[in-house]
Parts: structure tokens; sequence; C-alpha cells
């Protein structure tokens, strides 16, 4: 499997793989410890083939055909049924704001944003917005994007939270999340281990070939994970590990992009808080089950399962909660 898709992973995530479910235990060097498992939800292997995002250029096409309803009689009729019921029962995205719908939906609530700048920038978004969610006690469960929305679902109602102000959107897609909630997710994730790897073999810090003798894979991703942590330990301003930065932040997250969406979007958000799922919401919440977030959310569950399970035992042992 590529190291793109298994940095992606947590300890405890579930994915297909040679048609069986398993699970990560722990990732190791160059091995990734696996069990077999029974989730539903397993994520499925993504590769850097399926990676390439939409132009900066296609997206501003998008944004601006879908704002103008002129433009839907150009486009097939099904597309532009889609369109009228989407305007109907919520709102088309505008051309330079960002739309919010916030809708329930198998006990669950979701909240679906339409950037259209991505696969590669939504996924970056994903993972900070969740982070942002749970500090804010909205007990974010997962989330999930393709190249034109991003869905997130948990346990509250984010459309009463924004209604009541306890959750500003202002707040939610300030542009400061580049800051210390990126730094903090780079800290927590293997990616970083992997691209300074890359760094320092270009940069001569790690010799795999010596006459006579090479280095294999694992003593490689040994090393170079060994002088990582010494480098951002003692020395955290290294040249290699400010490279390995700017390489995780173009090539493997799109910081730029998602830094240009968040200033175009800045104080322009449109919410609609709806009773149910919006027509452009399907594709995104076709594609649910890529991305858990452990967190509070957990917790929750954990609890209401133990809470149920002691009451059947209670039932059917003829006793009373009393």
């Amino acid at each position: 499997m590529e190291e793109y898709f298994l940095t992606s992973l947590s300890p405890g995530d579930t994915f297909v793989f040679a048609g069986e479910t398993l699970k990560l235990e722990a990732v190791r060097d160059t091995e990734a410890l696996v069990s077999r498992a029974r989730d539903s939800d397993a994520k499925v292997p993504t590769y850097q083939g399926g990676r390439f995002p939409i132009s900066i250029h296609l997206a501003a096409r998008v944004r601006a055909m879908l704002a103008d309803p002129k433009n839907w009689e150009n486009l097939p009729e099904q597309v532009a049924q889609w369109l009228a019921l989407q305007a109907d029962i919520s709102e088309v995205p505008g051309e330079h704001g960002l739309l919010v719908e916030t809708f329930p939906r198998a006990a669950r609530y979701y909240m679906t944003c339409y950037p259209f700048e991505g696969r590669l920038a939504h996924q970056t978004l994903g993972m900070l917005l969740t982070r942002r969610l749970e500090r804010a006690g909205a007990r974010p469960m997962g989330f999930v994007a393709n190249d034109y929305a991003l869905a997130v679902w948990g346990l509250r109602d984010i459309g009463l939270m924004i209604k009541q102000d306890t959750l500003r959107l202002e707040d939610l897609f300030a542009h400061d999340m580049l800051g210390d909630d990126l730094e903090a997710w780079l800290d927590e994730s293997s990616l970083m281990k992997r691209t300074f790897r890359d760094c320092a073999m270009i940069g001569g810090l790690i010799e795999q070939q010596y006459p006579g003798q090479k280095k294999t894979g694992r003593q490689v991703t040994f090393s170079a994970d060994l002088i990582f942590d010494v480098l951002r330990t003692h020395q955290p301003d290294h040249v290699l590990l400010e490279a390995a930065r700017d390489d995780a932040a173009t090539g493997l997250l799109d910081i730029g992009r998602l830094g240009q969406m968040l200033s175009r979007i800045s104080g322009q958000f449109t919410h609609r808080r709806l009773n149910h799922v919006s027509p452009l919401s399907v594709p995104v919440l076709m594609e649910m089950g890529k991305e858990p977030i452990r967190g509070a959310a957990d917790d929750d569950l954990l609890g209401e399962a133990a809470a149920r399970n002691t009451r059947l035992i209670m039932e059917a042992s003829g006793l009373t909660g009393e």
C-alpha cells in the first residue's frame, strides 16, 4: 500500500485490503501491523494517482456557472433539474462566498459546505475543522470530502449551535486555523516523518548506498525517524525540517490553495438550517465512512452502549433500576 494512505490513518482505524477488513494496530518503520476486523464503515484505500485536484481556474468557472441560473439551460436536463431542486430546498452556492448547510439524519447531525477547491484542500480543511468542532463541544464523529464539497457529522446539532451563536462560522473558518491548529495536527500525524525522510535523503543527511553495501528501506526509515525526533526537539528551525514542512504543505496538504479559499470566503457565509438532506449534499454523503474522528463522541457512544447493555442484563435477570 502507498504510505500516503497509511499516514492518514490512526491506530484503530479500519480499511479494506485484499478482500478483507483490517484494523490498523501500529506503523513501525515500513510495516503496518494490522488485525482482522468487522466494520461496515471501513475506509477504501486511496492512491497518489487519484489525488489530482481540479485546477483553480476550473473551480472558479464551475462556481460562476452554478451561481448564474441563466447558465443552467445549457446543462443536461437532469443537472438543471437537480440545481433547481437545490435552489428550492436550500440555496445554490455563490461565486465568492461559502454555503453551509446543517441538517439531521439517522440520529446524527451534519454540516456540509461547498468550497469547490479540490479533494486535497478539502481533506486538509476537514482535519482542521474537526479539531475546532471538538473544542467547541460539537462532538464530531467524522468527515468526508470530494472535489466540490465537504461534510462533517457528529452528535450535537451544529445548526442549533450556529443559530444560538455558540458557534460562529467566522471563527470556525478563520484563517488562523493554518497556524496553531495545523502545527498541532502535523505534530500528531506521521506525515511529517515520511516527508522528512525524502528531504533527508535528497539533502545528503542519510545515505542509502555505500560502496559494497546498501541500506534497506527499513534502515533508512529508522534512521530518518530518529534524526527527525532529535532535530524537532533540539533544533526545530533546521533547514531540512522547514523543507519537509514546505513539501507537505504543497504536495500533500495544498495549504496555499486552502489559504486562498479562506481569504475568499472571509465574511461571506450563508447558513441554511434544513430538516433533511439537500440535493447538492447527496454525492458527498455517498462517500461517508472514510475519515473517522477519535474524540469525545466516542466516549458518548461508549457510555450509551454501556448503559444499554446494563439495562438489558437487568431486564434479563428480572431486576429493576431500583
